[in-house]
């Protein structure tokens, strides 16, 4: 399981080869054997044997900010990636390989909004033109991913377009079957401008840091990307890597406000921003970890979704190993219906 800390005051620390959670005069305890990674939000606190007991175990540490994006992490010193995989990657950042894994990454992203859009629209059969046309539009886009320029700088930018043009036809049509009081003008990052993106924005946080230490078991560097391959100091492969599951995080946003779970008082609001405030924000964690909880079918098994993040990371950790004229492994099977 993932541990999550988001209550102001909680100390971690180790007692009898446990992490001891403390806050004021509760105390609970959880064996290492039974947790995979431990996310921090600010105002909680944690003791060096804590994070000694959690090294030991393969356990790695993750730090969020306000945003509920991670700010860094702690991690074992024997997992990094392998030297091997890391000059595969920079290999395939500037050959077709590259280009060829960004395309599937957006196209099963794109299939995965028409794929939950059409959910949507089935369970409101009375408000089915809301639909039809922001699934046109990113059909014309998904229809539009191929790889036809030699030039790799011309081919990221034309993916990039297609891939706004799909997102903002894509979130339009979210809004509108928002509670009213609930409808956004858009995607606003940082900061949100309105409760949805907060909540989203929030979600997203959650999973970048799930996507990141799938990379790094994988072996694979998490800052070097194949379409966002020029953001200095970032996590390009991350962001590559979460388009296809970007879906969890959304689904997980809409049910909150479509099954009227979000309320005004989760929200601290000013004049230029949103954000989850300290009551909020336990609503979305939970939300957001039943989701990857849940089983679903994924190349003919029932997977937990939290799982099929691992194994798509060693996937492309396996296609960039395989050598040129070898069959590569299939590529990304994430379907949500």
């Amino acid at each position: 399981m993932q541990l999550v800390i988001n209550s102001p005051g909680t100390f971690i620390t180790q007692k009898n080869e446990c992490f001891r959670l403390k806050q004021k005069e509760k105390v609970f305890d959880v064996s290492p054997l039974k947790v995979e990674s431990i996310v921090i939000s600010n105002q909680a606190m944690i003791s060096t044997q804590a994070v000694v007991l959690a090294l030991e175990h393969n356990i790695d540490v993750i730090f969020l900010d306000s945003f509920g994006d991670p700010l860094g992490r702690v991690w074992f010193s024997k997992m990094g990636s392998t030297a091997l995989i890391r000059r595969k990657q920079l290999e395939a950042a500037e050959k077709p390989l590259g280009l060829q894994l960004v395309i599937d990454m957006i196209g099963r992203k794109m299939e995965n909004q028409i794929r939950f859009l059409k959910k949507l629209m089935h369970a409101r059969p009375e408000k089915d033109s809301l639909f039809t046309n922001p699934i046109k539009i990113i059909e014309k886009s998904l229809s539009g991913l191929v790889l036809e320029e030699q030039d790799l700088e011309n081919a990221r930018n034309r993916l990039m377009g297609l891939e706004g043009i799909s997102g903002r036809a894509y979130f339009q049509c979210l809004s509108k079957i928002m509670p009213e009081k609930y409808q956004f003008k858009g995607r606003s990052r940082r900061p949100a401008k309105d409760p949805y993106n907060a909540v989203l924005n929030y979600c997203y946080g959650i999973l970048y840091s799930r996507v990141e230490k799938a990379c790094i078991l994988s072996g694979l560097d998490p800052y070097v990307g194949f379409l966002h391959t020029d953001n200095y100091n970032k996590k390009s492969l991350v962001f590559d890597l979460i388009e296809p599951f970007r879906i969890y995080a959304e689904q997980t946003s809409v049910y909150l406000f479509t099954g009227k779970k979000m309320k005004d008082k989760y929200f601290d609001r000013n004049e230029q921003s949103v954000s989850l405030n300290t009551e909020g924000k336990p609503v979305v964690v939970e939300a957001i970890n039943k989701h990857m909880e849940e089983t679903v079918r994924y190349r003919r098994k029932n997977v937990k979704r939290r799982h099929i993040l691992q194994h798509e990371a060693h996937r492309m950790a396996n296609i960039l190993l395989a050598d040129e004229g070898e069959k590569r492994p299939d590529w990304l099977e994430i379907k949500e219906v």
